[in-house]
């Protein structure tokens, strides 16, 4: 009778360490991955952070204007259009200029295009009514570092590829700067100013620019040192997409500048 008890005290710890090391293997296999007939724990999806949906940064755009950009001759156009645009409507200059400040959008510069018409009724009158209202917007805009008077030439008798060339296969029009020296206090700034960016322009896309030229007329340089007027293309020789491209070409220069 007294070995029947001895047996049953050892019963119960035999019967532990049988549930304990069945709990220990169980644990086991699922901390080390393991499911019964040899699946492992399937993986848990990974969590997607907000930021991970966000769109990769662009530029950083300077909101403050730094460059003023309008059209003395608002009505100028591009063949096979007429030379100028007839009515109350803008010529095909100011698409150049929007492809102008919409490139240097891209590349984080912020600049006012004024879209006003300055020669209708009086084409004579066109840089005197420009001039006015150019003030009045520099004036409303104490940041503007570059004021740009956009046109096309009127040239004749010239060869069909005098105002044109290709760049990365693509043909464009050239870009002509030109200071009037007539009343203006600051001609050697804005000669200064716009050899810069000739020579920016001929630095990195060769064959673009047409140089610059002074002309004994008044184009309202002496309203800031970093003026001047810009002729890119001709309107005989270069059609309107050559021309808005030859002006993206030219925001590329002009955005470091600012920078």
């Amino acid at each position: 009778m007294a070995r029947m008890r001895r047996n049953e005290k050892n019963g119960p710890g035999l019967l532990f360490i049988l549930v304990t090391l069945v709990v220990v293997a169980v644990v086991g296999a699922r901390f080390f991955g393991f499911y019964p007939n040899g699946e492992e724990e399937p993986s848990k999806p990974e969590q997607i952070q907000i930021d991970d949906l966000k769109p990769p940064p662009g530029p950083v755009v300077d909101t403050i204007p730094k460059v003023l950009v309008f059209h003395s001759h608002t009505s100028e156009n591009y063949k096979p259009k007429d030379s100028h645009e007839r009515g109350a409507g803008v010529g095909d200059i100011v698409q150049v200029g929007e492809a102008f400040v919409k490139q240097l959008e891209s590349l984080g510069v912020t600049a006012i295009h004024d879209k006003a018409i300055y020669d209708k009724p009086r084409y004579s009158d066109a840089f005197i009514n420009s001039e006015k209202k150019v003030n009045e917007l520099m004036a409303a805009n104490s940041q503007i570092q570059m004021v740009l008077d956009i046109h096309r030439d009127g040239l004749q008798d010239k060869p069909d590829d005098y105002t044109k060339t290709r760049v990365n296969g693509i043909s464009v029009a050239k870009i002509l700067f030109v200071v009037g020296d007539k009343d203006n206090s600051l001609v050697d700034e804005n000669l200064r100013f716009a050899q810069q960016i000739s020579d920016g322009l001929e630095r990195k896309y060769p064959g673009v620019t047409r140089g610059v030229r002074v002309f004994k007329s008044d184009y309202s340089g002496e309203l800031h040192p970093n003026s001047v007027m810009v002729l890119i293309g001709d309107w005989r020789g270069n059609s309107l997409e050559e021309s808005m491209a030859a002006a993206r070409l030219l925001a590329d220069v002009v955005a470091p500048m600012l920078k």
